[in-house]
């Protein structure tokens, strides 16, 4: 079996992070056409497993075999649960208690998060190019994200938010270290199993203890069309470039990307023809990528990462 193990070059790196954002971005319109007739938690099962066992197929046909030693499976397994779903459940979670607007203003820090755990874990040391990349990150994604402090009030839903974004960027940091010795589309099915299992578990005990919350939709042709852009579209394409892009650039600077998000969400919305064009977002993801820029300018003071390493 052949397996590419490579570090993309920065310019893949770039590529396949813009993609996952851009694919990611595409499932939030067709989740709001959902979440009319959904309950959230189903809906993120709906999300999640169509699309694991879409890439567990896929990954057969190209790799022609899958990983069967039971450590890596279980550790896979622990990081994708945690990482990927309970962040993903508490993000949920933190836009219920709060508002549609809280998981933007989080995700404009996951930059930081990512940044703290290099500096913490991987002793990468801080130049004054990816301090200013930093800033513009997280400056641009809040006005790409169409955030109005004075309007904006932080509570429990905004913590739960946060908490979501941190396990979002320790897990694609455990992911690219525990796993170097696999492939990044491997490395993505591993944990995304583990994070299809996680919110199963979580759906079946909510189902039973509180059958009355369930709610579903229908399954008619134009609702499996949403569906398959929501799950299929959206996670099988996303997810795969978003671990190897990591791989490349790293979980801070790879976050960056993440803040343009927004306003790849107002371009599909505007070019489906249900909504306007702000310019105000434009101007916000011009910041965003002038730090991806400068995040990944050497400057005097900067270190080069430690090689990612099999814990």
């Amino acid at each position: 079996m052949s397996q590419d193990r490579a570090i993309p070059s920065p310019l893949k790196a770039n590529l396949l992070v813009f993609a996952a954002a851009f694919a990611w971005s595409s499932g939030f319109p067709a989740g709001d056409i959902l979440m009319g007739s959904w309950d959230l938690l189903t809906l993120l099962v709906l999300r999640l497993v169509p699309g694991t066992l879409i890439l567990l197929i896929l990954w057969r046909m190209i790799e022609g075999e899958i990983v069967t030693d039971a450590a890596t499976w279980f550790a896979g397994i622990i990081v994708g649960g945690i990482g990927f779903g309970l962040g993903t459940t508490l993000l949920l979670y933190g836009q219920k208690q709060s508002s549609p607007v809280t998981p933007a203003v989080a995700a404009a820090m996951m930059p930081v998060a990512g940044a703290l755990l290099e500096i913490v874990l991987d002793k990468r040391r801080v130049s004054a190019t990816l301090a200013i990349g930093l800033a513009c990150a997280v400056v641009g994604g809040l006005i790409a994200a169409g955030v109005m402090w004075g309007e904006y009030e932080m509570g429990l839903g905004f913590l739960w938010c946060i908490v979501a974004i941190c396990l979002y960027a320790w897990a694609t940091r455990e992911t690219n270290r525990r796993f170097s010795d696999l492939s990044s589309f491997s490395q993505t099915v591993i944990t995304l199993v583990g994070a299809a299992i996680f919110v199963t578990i979580v759906w079946v005990f909510a189902s039973i203890a509180y059958p009355e919350q369930r709610q579903y939709g229908s399954f008619g042709n134009e609702a499996l069309l949403v569906i398959f852009i929501f799950s299929v579209l959206s996670v099988s394409i996303s997810q795969p470039c978003w671990i190897a892009g990591a791989r490349g650039l790293g979980v801070a600077v790879a976050s960056f990307h993440l803040n343009a998000v927004p306003f790849y969400v107002m371009a599909v919305v505007v070019f489906l023809g249900e909504g306007s064009f702000e310019l105000s977002r434009l101007f916000g993801v011009l910041i965003v990528a002038v730090g991806v820029y400068l995040a990944q300018r050497p400057g005097k003071d900067a270190t080069v990462l430690p090689k990612i390493e099999r814990a």
